[in-house]
């Protein structure tokens, strides 16, 4: 196996990470949202729950390694442009994305290498980079673009969802013809749900800026919170149906895993 199969082989890994811990997600919210158990929580609260069953430390380890995969291939997907994204300014943005997203897994995977920062009280990752931007000169406004590309970003793929835009190198062709029309379905449901709650994020960041608030910077887990608190069954219904599109969206990185055509070489 060449370098270029193994780090393929990783980033496929770290899909599959990501399913598992977007289904962990949604799963506890849809419990949560029923009133049968459960708790809304976020990235790192999946992963408490996997370093909480039989073999956790084992499996967590195995999920770290599959971040790092991931990481590393959006980074090198940022850097050397092998989808041809180019030097647009819509490509730069999509490549800029890339690298920030490879190093959130990074850190992702990192942290959970170490078994550290994996309680709710602990996790609140965004609100502790948020302090440190507003610690900068003009890091006010630097947390309002980010509240602002979360919402660009946020509306993309609520766009790519109800569209039939998915991920470019995705063999959507294939996937219908072996799996059926559903799974392209379920994948489009799950990219919008997603899209929701970077809205949701966005708009936090945004106001924590703006107000020079760090308690308004909103995690995945208070965006879920946020959604569920909403006035009668209403909150419910929100949850519920947000908590099934990140089951969906698990679904959707499990099918990256398989279908997703990862190009490598610049």
């Amino acid at each position: 196996m060449t370098g270029r199969d193994g780090l393929e082989l990783l980033a496929r890994a770290g899909f599959l990470v990501k399913g598992v811990l977007y289904l962990v997600i949604g799963t506890l919210a849809v419990q949560a949202a029923a009133r049968a158990g459960g708790r809304v929580t976020g990235t790192r609260g999946a992963l408490l729950t996997v370093l909480e069953q039989p073999f956790g430390r084992a499996l967590l380890l195995v999920a770290a390694v599959g971040l790092f995969g991931y990481a590393a291939w959006r980074v090198i997907q940022g850097i050397l442009d092998p989808e041809r994204y180019g030097r647009g300014w819509q490509g730069i943005a999509m490549r800029i994305g890339f690298v920030v997203r490879g190093l959130m897994h990074a850190a992702l995977g990192w942290q959970a290498v170490l078994y550290r920062g994996l309680s709710a009280s602990r996790g609140a990752t965004e609100r502790t980079v948020a302090r440190e931007l507003l610690a900068w000169p003009l890091g006010d406004w630097v947390l309002v673009l980010a509240g602002l590309a979360f919402i660009g970003f946020g509306i993309q793929q609520i766009y790519a969802g109800f569209s039939g835009r998915l991920e470019r190198g995705l063999a959507v062709d294939e996937l219908r013809r072996e799996a059926g029309e559903w799974a392209v379905h379920v994948s489009r449901f799950g990219v919008a749900a997603r899209g929701v709650v970077f809205l949701v994020l966005g708009w936090g960041a945004v106001a924590g800026g703006w107000f020079r608030d760090v308690s308004e910077v909103n995690t995945t887990a208070s965006s879920l919170r946020t959604l569920g608190a909403q006035p009668g069954d209403l909150g419910r219904w929100l949850l519920g149906v947000t908590a099934a599109g990140f089951i969906a969206y698990g679904f959707y990185q499990l099918v990256h895993a398989r279908y997703l055509r990862i190009r490598l070489d610049a």
